[in-house]
Order: structure tokens, then C-alpha cells, then sequence
């Protein structure tokens, strides 16, 4: 499992996936968190016979590993979105008003495997006229001060702390809740159409610019390692692509309790109750409760679907490779 926010106990995250599989095959599931989107591109890279393997991995582990190392169980969908973008953010008094602002300042981003946080962010920056040196290769930039390495919402916090860095990198998920709606949709019309980060859009302090964004790129896949040949397998892949959105939700008692949270138990039911919208707003919550909330959101499961994919969808992240004129296994 992909550590892409720092703040989130993964383990927690994924518990209504992990719960749905043990129940219907009496099986355990292992969850383990890897230290980076790199480590996990290692140890499937490292999965052989014997070896039961499903993976939450950035995208570019699909073309990175190919079909001899892994297959496509299926693509993740948010609220039906296939696609998702990397981002360039800096914060709203930054004095940086276009990318090449940046040459000379330092640029945080997420780790360089991530395709959202590394590698867009450094084709946007090269594609705007920066010397990226061979910071795609894990080395460093020419033009810019290159500090990369950590989670999404960390490469955000980092510029949001640290008056010396001037932008961030980042998957949307992490930085638009900064940016306000009114300014993706006047800049980025492409975004606001695609992203499923847009209801949240503008709904985190402090208020971060968006500087721009990349193309669109497939949503993260689960995958599996191709050594594993057992009709287990197949039955829980089938499963998952089958699952509905309602069956990837937490509990909401159960969540709370998991993370020792203070809400109301009317907002708990309300989340609960499929028919009913969970508004915190109904609810008298002080700070405290309104910082849980904000917890108890961010962990339950990001995506609403798992749908059928294969190896093709994922050529958009060829592209990026060939316009950083890179080797994808680099990258990892």
C-alpha cells in the first residue's frame, strides 16, 4: 500500500476493502504500508512463486513493471472519475505568479515514483522552460531547488511552513482543497471538469494558488503480481471489479471508535444512512470535533469503484516518460 498522505493510517483506510475480501473467501489479509511509492515498485518487483500479492500502487508501476512482473486488476474510480492531475500550488502572497518565476527557488514535491507528485510536477516545470537537470533520475535540478521524497500532503505542508519553498508538487487530492473553486474553474476549465477533488475545492486553510496543472493521468490501479496463478486470485479480482460503492464505506461508529474520534452519534448515522447526506454543518461541532471530522473523512476509503483495466490504459504515463526523456525503470 502506497504511503500518498503521511497523516492517514492507511491500514484504517483500507479496512471496508480488506473486511469485504476476508469475509467472502476466508482468507487474512496482510496490509503493508511501504515506506515509499518506490519500495512498493521493489517489492512487487521482487514477488515471485508463492507470493499472493495485490497491490495499491501510483500509476506508473504498470508500464514500469509490465506484463511479465504484473496485471491490471482493475483501475480506481473517485465518484466516478477515471483521471486525476498533478499539480503545481504555491501559496496566495508567494509573489510567484507563472512557473518560470520559480528558477532560483526551492520546489518541494511528493517522492519521484509517484506519476501526480513527481513526475508531472517535473514535466510541468521542464514543459515551462526549467532546466529540470536529471532530477527525474533522483539527482538534481539545474534551475530550481529540487526537494523531493515525502508524501503529498507533506510536500503541501512543507510549503505551506517553510517560508524558503516556493511551490509544492502534488496530486490534486492533496492541494486543491487549498485552491478555491471560482480560480480552477476561471484558469483550468479542464480540471473542473474531471476532478473529483472539486467539492472540495477551497475547503482547507491557508489558500494556496494553482500555477498549473498536468494532463490528465489514469487513476491509480490495484495490481497483482503475474507469479501468483491460483483461482483465488481470479475469484478476488472478479470480486473487487464487482463491489459496489456503498460496500467500500466504513462503518461509521466503527471508524470512529478506530481512530478515537468525539462526533455526534446523529452525524455518525447520518454517514451511515445511504440516503441521507452526512453535514457536519447540522451539528453544533466545536473546534475539536470540527478537527475530527476532518480526521474521520480523510480515512475513509478514497475510491468509490474498482473497474475494469489492462496495461493500454495506462500509455498516457509512457508520455510523461518520453517528454522527461527518461527510462520508466529509473523512476523507481
Amino acid at each position: 500500500m502506497n504511503p500518498a498522505e503521511e497523516t492517514i493510517d492507511i491500514q484504517i483506510q483500507y479496512q471496508p476493502l480488506f473486511q469485504r475480501i476476508e469475509d467472502e473467501f476466508d482468507v487474512e489479509i496482510e496490509g503493508q504500508p511501504t515506506q515509499s511509492y518506490s519500495h512498493t515498485l521493489q517489492d512487487l518487483d521482487r514477488a515471485g512463486e508463492g507470493d499472493r500479492v495485490f497491490a495499491d500502487t501510483s500509476p506508473i508501476a504498470v508500464p514500469t513493471l509490465g506484463p511479465d512482473e504484473i496485471d491490471v486488476v482493475g483501475m480506481r474510480e473517485q465518484h466516478g472519475a477515471e483521471q486525476y492531475f498533478g499539480t503545481l500550488v504555491t501559496t496566495a502572497d508567494s509573489g510567484i505568479t507563472e512557473i518560470s518565476d520559480l528558477e532560483g527557488e526551492a520546489v518541494a514535491t511528493a517522492d519521484a515514483g509517484s506519476v501526480s507528485g513527481g513526475v508531472a510536477p517535473l514535466w510541468l516545470l521542464q514543459e515551462n522552460g526549467l532546466d529540470i537537470g536529471n532530477a527525474a533520475d533522483g539527482g538534481s535540478a539545474e534551475d530550481f531547488e529540487w526537494r523531493s521524497g515525502v508524501a503529498h500532503d507533506l510536500a503541501v505542508e512543507e510549503l505551506i511552513n517553510d517560508d524558503t519553498i516556493m511551490a509544492a508538487g502534488a496530486g490534486g487530492f492533496a492541494s486543491l482543497p487549498h485552491v478555491p473553486a471560482e480560480q480552477i474553474e476561471e484558469n483550468f476549465p479542464e480540471v473542473a471538469e474531471i476532478s473529483a477533488e472539486m467539492p472540495n475545492a477551497g475547503s482547507r486553510e491557508p489558500e494556496l494558488r494553482l500555477l498549473d496543472a498536468s494532463p490528465p493521468i489514469p487513476r491509480a490501479p490495484i495490481v497483482v503480481n503475474t507469479a501468483w496463478d491460483e483461482d483465488l486470485r481470479y475469484d478476488i479480482e472478479e470480486f473487487m471489479r464487482d463491489l459496489e460503492t456503498e460496500e467500500l464505506d466504513h462503518d461509521a461508529f466503527d471508524l470512529a471508535d478506530q481512530l478515537n474520534l468525539d462526533l455526534p452519534d446523529g452525524l455518525l448515522e447520518d454517514y451511515n444512512d445511504p440516503d441521507v447526506s452526512a453535514d457536519p454543518d447540522e451539528y453544533d461541532l466545536d473546534e475539536d470535533q470540527q478537527d475530527d471530522w476532518s480526521d474521520f473523512d480523510d480515512h475513509t476509503l478514497w475510491f468509490t469503484d474498482i473497474v475494469e483495466a489492462d496495461h493500454d490504459d495506462y500509455q498516457p504515463i509512457n508520455d510523461f516518460a518520453e517528454g522527461l526523456d527518461i527510462e520508466l525503470d529509473r523512476l523507481g
